[in-house]
């Protein structure tokens, strides 16, 4: 309508101003996001500004939806935008609060916007939906960027397109599918951080993967994930791999999880299936090892963590405006720290089902040693998988581009994923506090505590997760000082009463409960008497006698982690001046987002088939 046109284009900062902040968001925002073409996306948004022959509330009028995703890259840039940057447009007289202003009249306009049912209009609902989730309101992001997915539904988005002759279809077919696959990789997020329903079919989705050399017109475009890519790497790779990887996960997703895209491929039984979980996971596992398989070197974070291409956050906030093989190889590195933290998350998401069962034996000590071990115990397998997942996350402390990370639009992605793989360790430790492994396992938890720390005062996420996995290291060293004391208690006990005390399994229990996680796997495990035992797997077991059962040290790491979690809650205030400090964490009243990334540990419900 005229009023929300009218609106919008009083919030145009001057033609200077502008060019800066679209700067700062092509630096900062769109090797991550790649939802347009910069190219064009730079020649259109001057004619906003009456730089053509056509007048600009006239050109405004006949793209409003074009205005309002400018409109939302300027408020993007405006929170992106360092010290050096803030002190030149604080020269043009841009307003501090401008971005708070179009962040609040594009929200209160949404449905004008929506109503012209275009492109820009899924551009729009993308761009601030991702604001909102990787600014602490997924809930409010959620239904934002489910607009856009109906709206890229109704434009067929999804679908493939046929090939006309044009001189420009290629360029507009894959500004579509960047489109679409945007939408796809927020709704995955979406379900793989917070338990949100995926509310798209693939069977109802025939469309292509991007196309990283979508700039050179003389390659051909792959037409599946399962064409091999054969251009060399390019800016565009990590959006392929990223979506590919997210196709991936949501398979995990749908197969592992109760977070499904219809109600027709549910199941219908309560009970799980352990065998059918066991070859999920085993296929998904491998889907993943041939997905990094793939990634190119570039794109390999173990090729490129060691050092940074920029000195500072500082450089990189002086740097408008850059290009050439420095910029490049940096934004490789962000690249491919994002693929990497997404693989590690997929591995701990897709491994998690498995943790909640043990391998037991009618005999006390196992005959399976080793690599055998594990071969016959895929649960025990699982549980390295996560703990090594979340320790090669942890790994990224030591690396000098995370400096530079909170001045991007991935730290709120880089501090989800690793608060993830904090709460991993943490409960892996609470469930064998004197173990092997246990130094090693909380050394990763340390830090990744030292991670939400740097990224604290750049992402809500982080401030919370920081305060959250204190507390969880907490619970940790409190559980492994009382299972230290209770042993040598129980020692001093066992020596005094030697005489007699009668070797009964029942006598080597105390209380019924489970305070070390090796002591629970070797105890003498009877089928017959477990209600929780599940029949047993077709493995090679010489004995036949393998069963599986419930894993009591597991829900006794659930108790310490949902300790860790209780009562706590943003302590602001009516009347507090916190929240003023930096009111683009607060987008909305929604309460304590980072709660419901506990979803896959099950707190509040089995999530598991």
């Amino acid at each position: 309508s005229s009023s929300v046109l009218n609106v919008l284009m009083s919030l145009l900062p001057n033609f200077d101003a502008a060019s800066l902040l679209v700067d700062t968001y092509f630096d900062r925002v769109h090797w991550f996001m790649l939802i347009f073409y910069q190219d064009e996306f730079r020649q259109r948004w001057p004619k906003l500004y009456g730089r053509s022959t056509e007048r600009p509330l006239t050109y405004a009028h006949r793209h409003l939806g074009f205005l309002s995703t400018f409109l939302i890259v300027i408020a993007i840039g405006l929170q992106y935008a360092g010290p050096y940057r803030q002190g030149i447009l604080s020269r043009h007289g841009v307003d501090i609060n401008l971005r708070d202003r179009i962040l609040f009249t594009v929200r209160s306009g949404l449905l004008d916007i929506m109503s012209l049912g275009s492109l820009e209009a899924v551009q729009t609902c993308i761009l601030l939906g991702t604001y909102y989730l990787y600014h602490g309101a997924p809930r409010l992001a959620w239904p934002v960027c489910g607009c856009g997915l109906r709206i890229a539904q109704a434009l067929h988005l999804h679908r493939r397109q046929h090939p006309v002759q044009s001189t420009d279809f290629r360029t507009r077919n894959e500004t579509r599918k960047r489109c679409w696959w945007a939408v796809y990789e927020i709704e995955t997020f979406s379900a793989v951080a917070y338990g949100y329903p995926h509310s798209i079919r693939d069977d109802d989705c025939d469309v292509e993967p991007l196309d990283p050399s979508a700039k050179l017109q003389t390659m051909q475009s792959p037409g599946s994930f399962n064409e091999p890519l054969t251009s060399d790497p390019t800016l565009l790779s990590y959006k392929y791999f990223i979506t590919k990887l997210s196709t991936i996960t949501k398979g995990a997703l749908d197969d592992l999880y109760r977070v499904r895209s219809h109600p027709a491929s549910r199941s219908h039984t309560n009970s799980p299936d352990i065998q059918r979980i066991v070859r999920k996971v085993a296929d998904y596992d491998n889907r993943l090892r041939q997905w990094e398989a793939e990634i190119p070197s570039p794109l390999q974070w173990r090729c490129v963590s060691h050092h940074s291409h920029y000195a500072s956050a500082e450089e990189v906030d002086r740097a408008i405006g850059a290009s050439g093989p420095r910029f490049e190889n940096h934004i490789y590195q962000l690249q491919a720290l994002a693929l990497w933290l997404a693989y590690q998350n997929a591995r701990i998401l897709t491994h998690r089902p498995l943790l909640s069962y043990t391998l037991a034996t009618r005999e006390r000590t196992s005959k399976y040693n080793g690599e055998a071990a594990y071969s016959v115990d895929p649960f025990r397998a699982s549980l390295n998988a996560c703990r090594d997942a979340a320790l090669s996350m942890s790994e990224i402390l030591s690396s000098p581009l995370l400096e530079i990370v909170p001045e991007t639009y991935a730290a709120s992605f880089v501090s989800i994923h690793t608060f993830t793989a904090g709460v991993t360790l943490g409960i892996l430790s609470s469930m064998d506090p004197l173990g092997p492994q246990s130094a090693e396992t909380k050394s990763g938890l340390r830090k990744l505590i030292g991670i939400q720390d740097k990224l604290r005062t750049h992402s809500v996420a982080a401030q919370q997760g920081l305060s959250i996995l204190q507390r969880l290291a907490k619970l940790v060293l409190e559980k492994e000082l009382s299972v230290m004391m209770e042993l040598s208690t129980s020692t001093t006990t066992a020596r005094s009463d030697e005489a007699t005390i009668t070797d009964s399994p029942s006598t080597q229990r105390t209380s019924g409960q489970v305070s070390d996680r090796s002591i629970a796997r070797n105890d003498i495990i009877d089928p017959i008497e477990v209600s929780t035992a599940i029949p047993a797997l077709d493995i090679p077991a010489e004995d036949g006698s393998a069963q599986y059962m419930h894993d009591p040290a597991l829900t006794a790491a659930l108790q310490d982690f949902d300790q860790a979690l209780s009562n706590y809650a943003p302590r602001v205030s009516a009347g507090s001046d916190s929240c003023s400090e930096n009111p683009s964490f607060w987008p909305t009243t929604e309460g304590f987002p980072i709660l419901e990334q506990s979803w896959i540990w099950g707190l509040e419900g089995a999530p598991l088939y």
